[in-house]
């Protein structure tokens, strides 16, 4: 199970959690960069592409999960 409380732990399709965290991090610098680099508008289309990718990935809606509405992604 994804961020169960052992951190190495892979789940049934063999990812661990650590490189659950890893993947997630890197994410976030690659986006903070975009940011920097990007006009408001692209940088909003692209943080809705990767929530609709994550989204399918997980089954999860991330975009209303995380409060879009509240900038905090």
């Amino acid at each position: 199970m994804l961020l169960s409380a052992s951190d190495g732990d892979a789940d049934e399709s063999g990812v661990t959690d650590d490189e659950v965290v890893a993947a997630a991090a890197a994410l976030g610098e690659e986006l903070a960069a975009a940011k920097e680099s990007s006009s408001e508008s692209a940088f909003t289309t692209m943080v809705m592409q990767c929530n609709e990718a994550i989204g399918e990935e997980t089954g999860i809606d991330y975009g209303s999960v995380c409060g879009a509405d509240d900038g905090c992604c």
